[in-house]
């Protein structure tokens, strides 16, 4: 029975984060039972333990451990899937100040029995923890020393999960996984260079530098890291023992390694207003698979997905006029009253949003009641709080029962309830301006007058639709300001591959990590390689357009080959024809020619062309009329016409 026990896999997750980040919200309510998508987050991180084969876990709390203790028994008693398997215990400390005390708590307990997992309650993953424990064991093998594994995501550079977050720089030995050098940088840095010590070169014959990876506050940790942070009194954070650990290296007879996650898992840590938003879009576009909104319902189908990625409690209810764009979560018992547009948010359970009411990039808790004209823009409205008529938000933070008066017009406030005498209730109000902390040093740039979310989700030109059904609109969907970013990286990439001569395989590999990088769905993507094809830097340039778009697709007929091959794709490849033809001075009048070029190289098909041709009439689009593709067209008809007579 103790061998069982010996082999049980063991994870602690620190429950507090150690900082204002999350006040005037985390100041009644602990961190683990912030709602992600509709869904506390203890209720994520306990079941990616046990989807990553963790059998037992140690939840650390230094505050609000009656509030933990009585959600984990409730969920016990409800008999959720992780409470099956998974031996949670929770233990709580006073005196802890620190990750670094935490952890010297837990060595001094002897709490762990050998190698464990360590993560913070703000990780969201959905990664295999006994696989990688198991690469860590590995790697002991060969370095006794080996204290512990830290693991990252590789992301694109203009990820939003590091613009919004501190840059780390990362130097290691490219043959072993080493780590040599650790720094981490403010969110838009300013930084042009970065130094490299000297005998990181000379002492390893391959070193890499990563400046591209998401940390999920995840480590693989050997018997020795508590140990090493009773000996070191100074290691106050995970930071710390990562610097003291490089610097001291043969002194403390320790080292450290890294490893990458895989392109189908996913990792981030919350650390910050605008993290949170990004993980929780994340979460409904199902990129944390299986981790779910339906985590807490017991996998329960109480959900009904509208398409877009827009999920309704069954139980809600909506007014036939009004607007759910895109990534939105409506609550149990909600309702939307007439003429009300909800785009990019989250909302609870039970509130009630009035007539006219815009609520866009927010995130609207329980109990919430917003009045007639309202307007609700990258705000955070915690329980219970009352939003009256005619009022303006952007960029608030508002703690619970809070009530905001008619016609208010705030932005970049934190609003906060405070009793005074008794019964005499005041609203105190500060602004990111006010010298408050509490989006600290990862909020961005200095001068940022939002306080909580992004001031715009996407201010890029109406180009395409996420919807791919005929009855899409190319004129009123906006990009994205992520797919914004792909297009412009495809771009790049076949550009530099055109004029480097670079193998279209690997051109394929960079277009697909970028699109696992910035979430971009297969149909999004077949279109997107024809309209970059379309939009190379060369085509501007060049005095024969048609010509070159020829030798282009010569070119890259193993990329176009690799995505255009169903009748979908041949679709989303002729919408990307229309859009480029629209939008590109290079390409004016030559819709015809280069869906001609297209049906020469039998990249499209008679069929498809001529169901795109009735699309294009239905639709009005600019080019139903232009001379070159009504020209093509009385071609097909007639090249269709010769081949029937002969047959």
């Amino acid at each position: 029975m103790e061998n069982d026990k010996e082999n049980i896999i063991q994870a602690v997750v620190i429950m507090d984060l150690f900082n204002n980040n999350f006040e005037p919200i985390s100041n009644k309510n602990p961190m683990g039972l912030l709602p992600v998508a509709g869904v506390p987050i203890i209720d994520y991180v306990l079941e990616s333990l046990v989807s990553g084969g963790v059998g037992e876990a140690i939840l650390f709390c230094c505050q609000d451990s009656l509030q933990i203790k009585d959600h984990v028994k409730k969920c016990k008693e409800n008999k959720v899937p992780w409470s099956i398997t998974l031996d949670v215990q929770i233990i709580s400390s006073d005196t802890c100040q620190t990750m670094g005390d935490v952890m010297r708590e837990i060595d001094a307990a002897g709490l762990v029995r050998g190698y464990f997992i360590l993560l913070g309650i703000n990780s969201i993953t959905n990664i295999n923890f006994a696989a990688l424990l198991e690469q860590h064991k590995q790697t002991c093998k060969k370095d006794k020393g080996a204290a512990m594994t830290l693991v990252y995501k590789e992301v694109a550079w203009q990820h939003p999960l590091l613009s919004n977050d501190k840059t780390l720089l990362l130097a290691v030995d490219g043959r072993n996984h080493k780590i040599l050098m650790h720094q981490k940088y403010k969110p838009k840095s300013k930084e042009t260079s970065v130094s490299l010590p000297l005998e990181c070169v000379l002492q390893h014959s391959e070193v890499k530098l990563h400046n591209n990876l998401v940390d999920a506050n995840i480590a693989i940790c050997s018997p020795s890291v508590p140990p090493l942070f009773s000996d070191n009194f100074d290691f106050q954070n995970r930071d710390d023992f990562i610097h003291g650990i490089l610097i001291n290296e043969d002194i403390l007879a320790s080292s450290l390694y890294y490893t990458m996650m895989k392109e189908t898992q996913y990792g981030a840590a919350i650390t910050n207003w605008k993290t949170y938003q990004t993980v929780c879009w994340d979460i409904l576009h199902n990129w944390v698979y299986p981790l779910s909104i339906e985590t807490d319902s017991f996998y329960k189908n109480t959900f009904m997905y509208m398409g877009r990625h827009i999920f309704r409690k069954t139980n809600s209810s909506l007014s036939r006029s009004c607007t759910l764009v895109e990534d939105v979560l409506v609550g149990a018992k909600t309702h939307i009253s007439d003429m009300s547009r909800v785009s990019k948010s989250m909302i609870g359970n039970n509130c009630t949003i009035g007539n006219h009411v815009i609520i866009h990039g927010s995130h609207i808790m329980n109990n919430v009641v917003i009045k007639d004209n309202c307007q609700i823009i990258n705000s955070f409205i915690n329980d219970n709080c009352i939003v009256e008529m005619n009022s303006n938000l952007e960029g608030v933070v508002a703690s619970d029962n809070v009530c905001i008066e008619e016609g208010s017009n705030l932005k970049g406030n934190i609003l906060v309830e405070t009793i005074k005498n008794g019964n005499d209730i005041t609203l105190k109000k500060t602004s990111s301006e006010s010298g408050t902390e509490w989006e600290n040093e990862s909020s961005g740039k200095e001068d940022d007058e939002y306080v909580g979310f992004d001031e715009e989700w996407s201010n890029s030109e109406s180009c395409y639709s996420s919807d791919s059904s005929a009855e899409s609109s190319l004129p009123d969907s906006p990009i994205p300001e992520d797919t914004n970013i792909f297009l412009q990286e495809v771009i790049d990439s076949l550009a530099r591959g055109y004029e480097e001569n670079l193998k279209c395989d690997y051109l394929i590999l960079e277009i697909n990590s970028s699109r696992y990088a910035y979430n971009i769905q297969l149909h999004e993507v077949n279109f997107f390689v024809v309209r970059a094809l379309l939009s190379m830097p060369i085509l501007e340039d060049t005095k024969s357009v048609l010509s070159t778009v020829k030798d282009i697709l010569k070119y890259f007929r193993p990329v176009i080959s690799n995505y255009i091959k169903t009748k979908s794709s041949i679709m989303d490849c002729l919408k990307a024809v229309e859009d480029s033809c629209i939008k590109n001075i290079w390409l004016d009048g030559k819709a015809g020619q280069i869906i001609h070029l297209l049906y020469e190289a039998d990249i499209v098909d008679e069929d498809s062309l001529l169901e795109w041709y009735e699309d294009l009439k239905e639709n009005e689009s600019p080019l139903k009329d232009q001379t070159s593709i009504v020209k093509f067209f009385e071609w097909l008809q007639e090249a269709s016409e010769e081949s029937e007579d002969s047959d």
